[in-house]
Parts: C-alpha cells; structure tokens; sequence
C-alpha cells in the first residue's frame, strides 16, 4: 500500500484579521489623525493672532512715520519759506544800503573837491598876503 498525501494550502497576502481589529485599527488612525488636525488648526489660530497682532502693530508704526513726515516736511517747508523771505528783505536792504553808500559817497566827494577848491583858494590868498606889496602913492 502505497499512500500518497498531498496537502495543498494557499497562504493569505495579508494577515487575517478579523472585522473587530480591522475596525479598531481604523478607528485608532482616525482618532490620532483628528487629534493631529485638532492640535494643528490651534497652532494655525495662535499664529493668526499673532499675524494679525503685527500687522496693527505695524500699521501704527506705518502711520506714526507717515505723520512725522508729513510734519516734517512741513516744518523744512516752513523753514525754507522764511529763509527765502528773509533772504530776499535782506538782499532789498543790502541794495538800499549800498544805494545810500553811493549817495553818501558822491556827496562826500563833491564836499572834498569843494573843500579843496576852497583851501586853494586860502593857500593862494596866503601866499597873496605874504607877497610883499609896493604901494604907489
């Protein structure tokens, strides 16, 4: 007697699970996936105030700088403005004074031209009155 025994058995791909486990299995990753979510949608609303914070911060910061130039050009407006004015009174009193100059000056010289003439007029009558004078009588 010769007995010849084939067992013939198909082994799984994947292990055998049953339904529980498989739907435990699942049920644990949703759970870490929602927790992961829940702890990221945090961290993204902290990070949003934070953004939204800066933002107002700088905002301010934007419109203290933009009111400081405005006020500072202003004021080198202001400034040059005056400066000019200024500028221009002193370059009209610069040209009345020199006008007064030249008057004064022409008059100064028609004085010492007549001064002149008049000492002349002295140094010759002197040397007149120091010629000796013959009287014919």
């Amino acid at each position: 007697m010769n007995v010849i025994l084939v067992v013939v058995t198909k082994e799984p791909s994947s292990p055998a699970c049953s339904r529980y486990d498989f739907e435990e299995k699942l049920l644990e990753r949703v759970l870490r996936n929602e927790l992961a979510i829940e702890t990221m949608l945090k961290e993204i609303r902290e990070t949003n105030l934070n953004v939204k914070s800066t933002l107002g911060a700088l905002d301010k910061s934007k419109d203290d700088m933009d009111s400081k130039l405005t006020n500072a050009i202003r004021s080198g407006m202001t400034q040059i403005s005056d400066l000019t004015q200024n500028a221009s009174m002193t370059i009209s009193e610069i040209k009345k004074e020199a006008a007064l100059l030249k008057q004064n000056a022409s008059m100064t010289i028609s004085e010492i031209k007549k001064e002149a003439a008049l000492l002349k007029g002295m140094h010759l009558i002197q040397l007149w009155k120091r010629l000796p004078v013959i009287c014919f009588v």
